[in-house]
């Protein structure tokens, strides 16, 4: 009997020091309402302490009643709330911007009391609210153009060399002039906005208004309050507010990384295209779209269908018009068009002219894999003509910033494979080769995993298998 006590209370501070370590607030009541636990992520999202909160009632901490509680509803009917998007106030006052769901504790068949996961995005919000307040001061009243329509490129801005490109801007040229629902698709770092929003500016709706938003940095229940409005009273805190289809008139509406959001709120936009009309969440007025919609992915969509992350139904409806921009190690003429490109960019703003690159250097960049795609190589030469002194005006291998000078080596060809291709089954020689490549990149970003996964554009877990099942040991290639 002892022993089973021991055991439970292990066991319990076990999950107590779980639960104090993690970053959500987390929130558990008795069946009557009475506060009983209260951890210190949620200490810090309500500025309150947990001596002023354990052992006092809900409704004596925060502004709740019987029926508007979520706690107080779960113990009643013994059904969750999840994901609700919400505005509460403490005792004081504060607002906080909340996203929780509740879920009941039974003993048995019977429930004992309620507990709460929260997360806080007061923080995410506001940031949100001052980019629709800055899109509108931008647009203005006349309705803008140029750069007054919330974009910052045009087809001048795309950088190019090579023929698969060439072919791309023409692809969009040609989506500029038709009205239907475009969708790219491209690795992180490609340009996928940049094409979009110079679609938008060779198009007939120019001088309206161009939102773009993140689907992947907005949680669901945010993300749909944002997208459609909502209507005051709709669910705790609600107020009257516009969403971003309205924001976006009769301009374009951009969802980037669409295969992010949740097929259900996927089946709310399905029904949008399809109708053409809308509600605000809380809301029973039809609301006409006006606006184009614009959508990316950053990888296959068809891999999204497959994956269940993307619905094939809503893919037809958005990709109408397709375009696939492909990551830079598959057009290395274009990496020395960009060197160019944002060395004179660079060397204008840090007032460094007539900058060049040293050959090998050059060449090093040319055999590199560009996990990050364009926006890498802009930070790197960013990186580089900061690093020069004002007589300097060639970029050489010790401008390299320290977290990525070790991917980049003067000897830009691999040593040549080791195994006598002669001798040994097809299955043994790939082994060894797949061994040899693995071992030097990991030594050209001096052992570290992570970025060498980067450079062979897998993920980190996926390299982890492959050194296990070789027998590579980061530490002994550094």
């Amino acid at each position: 009997m002892q022993g089973d006590d021991s055991n439970r209370a292990e066991r319990l501070t076990m999950l107590e020091n779980t639960i104090e370590a993690i970053s959500e607030g987390i929130i558990i009541t008795d069946v009557d309402g009475t506060i009983i636990y209260y951890n210190r992520a949620l200490e810090r999202m309500d500025g309150l302490s947990r001596d002023e909160v354990i052992g006092r009632h809900l409704m004596d901490v925060y502004r709740v009643t019987p029926e508007t509680s979520e706690h107080l509803t779960v113990v009643k009917t013994g059904k969750p709330f999840k994901e609700l998007a919400k505005i509460h106030y403490t005792a004081e006052g504060r607002e906080i911007s909340l996203v929780s769901s509740t879920y009941p504790v039974y003993m048995g068949n019977k429930v004992i009391g309620a507990f709460s996961v929260c997360r806080d995005v007061t923080k995410l919000k506001d940031l949100l609210n001052e980019k629709v307040l800055l899109q509108k001061q931008m647009h203005g009243e006349e309705g803008g153009s140029g750069f007054k329509n919330g974009t910052r490129y045009t087809f001048a801005d795309f950088v190019y060399a090579s023929r698969e490109m060439e072919k791309l801007v023409r692809q969009a040229r040609k989506a500029a002039k038709t009205d239907c629902a475009v969708l790219v698709y491209g690795e992180t770092g490609t340009g996928k906005e940049i094409i979009v929003q110079s679609i938008h500016n060779a198009s007939s709706r120019r001088d309206e208004p161009f939102v773009g938003i993140n689907c992947a940095a907005i949680p669901e229940t945010l993300l749909e309050s944002l997208l459609f409005g909502t209507v005051k009273g709709a669910f705790t805190g609600a107020v009257d507010s516009v969403g971003l289809i309205e924001q976006a008139g009769n301009g374009t509406l951009f969802l980037d990384e669409i295969n992010s959001m949740s097929p259900s709120l996927q089946a709310k936009l399905l029904r949008v295209l399809q109708e053409r009309t809308f509600r605000r969440v809380g809301g029973k007025k039809e609301i006409p779209v006006s606006c184009r919609i614009f959508s990316s992915t950053n990888m296959d969509p068809w891999e999204c269908i497959i994956n269940g992350t993307l619905r094939e139904d809503i893919y037809y409806r958005f990709a109408v018009f397709t375009i696939y921009i492909p990551p830079l190690r598959e057009r290395p003429e274009d990496i020395k068009a960009l060197i160019n490109h944002f060395i004179g960019k660079y060397g204008k703003i840090y007032g460094q002219l007539g900058v060049r690159m040293d050959s090998q250097l050059k060449e090093a960049f040319l055999h590199y894999r560009w996990p990050g795609n364009v926006r890498e190589l802009e930070h790197i030469i960013e990186s580089c003509m900061s690093m020069l002194d004002p007589n300097e005006n060639l970029i050489s291998f010790e401008h390299l910033p320290p977290h990525v000078s070790t991917r980049f080596a003067k000897k830009t060809v691999s040593r040549p494979f080791k195994r006598s291709i002669s001798g040994g089954t097809l299955h043994q020689i790939l082994k060894d080769y797949e061994k040899q490549v693995i071992e030097e990149t990991l030594a050209r970003n001096g052992g570290n995993i992570s970025r060498a996964a980067r450079e062979l554009g897998i993920l980190r877990q996926n390299l982890q298998y492959r050194m296990r099942r070789l027998g590579i040991r980061a530490e002994a290639v550094r």
